[in-house]
Order: C-alpha cells, then structure tokens, then sequence
C-alpha cells in the first residue's frame, strides 16, 4: 500500500512540476520592442526647468513632447498618422503621463496639475502602441 501511495505521489508531483514548468515558460515571454528607427531630439534644459523633445521615425518628425515648469504640464503632440502613439512622463508619485494612444494624428494631450516649486523630477518620451511596445528616449532632469 506504501508503493502505491508513493507512486501516486511522484505522479502528483511530477505533474505539478510540469505544469508549474509550462506556466513560468508562458508567462516568460518577451516584451514588444517599440518601432525601430526612432531617434529623440531633446532641448537643454530651460532656466524655469522646462524641456522639449522632437521624436523622429523613419527620419521624418512624427510627435513631440513638452514640459512646461510653468503651469506644470505635461504635453504628448502627434502629428503624424502612422498607427504609434506619443507618450511623455513626468516622474511624480504617481507618475503622470500625457499620451495620444487610442487617438488619430494631430492629436495632443496635456495634462496639468499643481507640482510643489523647483523640484526636481525625470522627464522622458516614448513613441509606439499596444501591439509594437514602446521605444523610448533616455530619462532628463527637469524641475517644476
């Protein structure tokens, strides 16, 4: 009765494991990369702490993002309808984000809010959608 209850028992296990195995594979699988051929040209930083940037792709000017100290917003612009969307951040707790996703070039978004003065914070811009992923640009000192 012991072998058989010991069999019983590798059975369970193994099948547990094997199941186990193929739900960490499933769920291992790689993020969408976000179109390829982007490049972001982002201003210096403003004596108020605010920032621009233009995002190209395929060479050609598509969107551009803004922070503006002033009036604490934050801007996504989309000029171009090529099925990607413009995203800016804002590292506020919790982020805030202006983004033309779901939307048809030209299409902009700002979104402000009162920030407390002269703190400092990361500002950066993706460019992409919900199936190709996002490329974005490197992160940049900004200040409200």
């Amino acid at each position: 009765m012991s072998i058989s209850i010991g069999k019983r028992a590798a059975k369970l296990l193994t099948t547990a494991g094997v199941t186990i195995g193929l739900v960490l594979t499933v769920g291992a699988g790689t993020a969408a990369a976000g179109p390829s051929n982007v490049d972001f040209s982002v201003s210096a930083q403003q004596s108020d702490g605010s920032r621009s940037a233009v995002i190209y792709h395929n060479g050609r000017a598509v969107g551009s993002a803004y922070w503006r100290a002033t009036g604490d917003e934050l801007e996504a612009v989309d000029v171009y309808g090529d099925g990607y969307g413009i995203s800016a951040y804002l590292s506020t707790s919790p982020v805030r984000v202006a983004d033309t996703l779901g939307h048809s070039a030209p299409y902009t978004k700002t979104v402000g809010g009162n920030l407390t003065e002269n703190r400092p914070y990361t500002f950066w811009v993706c460019i992409g959608n919900n199936s190709s992923g996002l490329t974005c640009s490197n992160t940049y000192s900004v200040t409200s």
